[in-house]
């Protein structure tokens, strides 16, 4: 990639970041309760921009500039979306989602070796907190099935969560642990109920356990692995929220149509993830 190719992907994924708060506010006023939302919570804010800090530290690292052409590029990115929130029609806190974007990318990138491994374990625990703030929000399929906007989030997660395989089983684990306590955390900051909370705890736990062991035991390519794992991680990680979430509240004929929407998002996702990774060069083994 050239460095003009860089510094205009840079640019385009802090406004894309900016592009995602708008998106999720709409949801939020979708959502029951919460119909006269005019901003999102800056915990939410925060997170979005945390989702980009893999992208903003890889292309930065692209860039190939000293550290002030590096910063004027940043400073760049910044001006730009703050003119864009100033003068679009969207609340000017979402200036905080770009604005993270472009500190975490360099925040991680004082980690040196480990820079790669704690972008990859941010996307993953980001992705399942947005996944609980999003999941009482459906889009109806064309043909059959109502989709969780909550799903496009976690279809990522089970990607992101093989790439940590690289760096050594204990760090996944590890991984799955902060997610699954920051997820109790978020829950009773923003109200979730109850049954929710323990809901997205558990599919974590249970599920991405699930993945973690089919991954280490399948000798195969990395897209293979991948695959294979999510075969099962992802069927499990479904029925488990759903029914724990929904049995009781919804009729039988529309759980099975979240989980059938749930199944067939996350692979998709799961799948375009992996391939977009499998992209950038040959994944390693994965270690003990």
């Amino acid at each position: 990639m050239s460095r003009y190719r860089a510094i205009f992907a840079y640019l385009t994924l802090t406004l894309t970041s900016q592009a995602l708060c708008v998106a999720l506010l709409r949801v939020a006023r979708s959502s029951q309760g919460v119909a006269a939302a005019e901003t999102l919570p800056v915990v939410v804010l925060v997170l979005v921009g945390w989702l980009f800090v893999g992208g903003t530290y890889a292309l930065a690292s692209r860039l190939s500039l000293q550290p002030r052409g590096r910063f004027l590029t940043q400073g760049a990115a910044l001006t730009l979306n703050s003119v864009v929130a100033w003068f679009a029609p969207v609340p000017f806190a979402f200036v905080i989602a770009p604005t993270v974007a472009v500190l975490g990318g360099e925040l991680v990138r004082v980690f040196g070796r480990h820079a790669p491994m704690l972008a990859a374990m941010g996307v993953y625990v980001v992705c399942t907190l947005l996944a609980n703030f999003t999941f009482d929000s459906f889009l109806a399929l064309p043909v059959y099935g109502q989709l969780s906007v909550g799903t496009l989030f976690f279809g990522v997660t089970f990607t992101q969560r093989d790439r940590v395989h690289a760096f050594g089983k204990g760090r996944v684990y590890a991984m799955i642990a902060v997610a699954a306590t920051a997820n109790l955390a978020l829950s009773a900051y923003l109200g979730i109920p109850l049954r929710f909370l323990l809901a997205g705890f558990l599919a974590i736990l249970i599920a991405e356990a699930a993945d973690t062991e089919v991954y280490g035991r399948i000798n195969k390519s990395w897209l293979m692995r991948v695959a294979t794992s999510n075969a099962v991680s992802i069927p499990l990680d479904s029925v488990i929220f759903t029914l724990i979430a929904f049995a009781g509240t919804l009729s039988a004929a529309t759980i099975g149509e979240i989980v059938f929407a749930d199944i067939l998002a996350k692979t998709v996702v799961g799948l375009l993830a992996a391939v977009r990774i499998m992209q950038r060069g040959p994944r390693p083994a994965p270690t003990s």
